[in-house]
């Protein structure tokens, strides 16, 4: 912890991540109103030996997906980051680090509900082009999620213990 330690070596890499997020989102999201206006009427995808038109809908469905991925990780890096502000000011159990823990999970959360629901969507529109998701494929992102709220709840007692000893004379 302090200036100078890992805490700060990876609030550094967090705030580069942070800014290439945003830079992809706005990237993503130029690209996104561009293909609201230019036509699609003669561009097609090639799959093996067929060519494929490709849907205006589907290519904004696309596009839109991952600016949401894209925005729910800025989520998740902005919060990332100032956990790790109070880290490198040598006050881990900040109480402002609960919440933001929950944020994060309910982030996490979110994106794999999200993730899961449009692969199943996917791949019923797709038939034998995607996979379909299956509840093992939930296994892991769920467990992370549970280890982030557990962390949130060993941030939060932290932060009792710290107040209780401040009271301590």
């Amino acid at each position: 912890m302090g200036p100078g330690s890992v805490a700060s070596l990876l609030k550094i890499a967090l705030d580069v991540a942070h800014v290439l997020l945003w830079l992809m989102a706005g990237v993503l999201t130029l690209a996104f109103i561009t293909f609201v206006f230019v036509p699609l009427d003669n561009l097609t995808v090639v799959d093996g030996d067929r060519q494929l038109p490709l849907v205006r809908s589907v290519v904004l469905f696309g596009i839109g997906a991952f600016i949401a991925y894209f925005g729910a990780f800025i989520l998740i890096v902005r919060n990332l980051r100032q956990m790790f502000r109070t880290l490198t000011q040598g006050d881990p159990f900040h109480p402002r680090n609960v919440t933001r823990l929950r944020q994060i999970g309910l982030v996490l959360a979110t994106v794999t509900g999200g993730v899961f629901i449009v692969q199943s969507f996917v791949s019923r529109s797709a038939l034998g082009y995607v996979d379909r998701p299956s509840v093992g494929d939930l296994m892991t992102p769920l467990f992370a999620v549970l280890i982030v709220f557990v962390l949130a709840e060993v941030f939060r007692e932290g932060a009792r213990l710290r107040r209780e000893s401040e009271l301590t004379i």
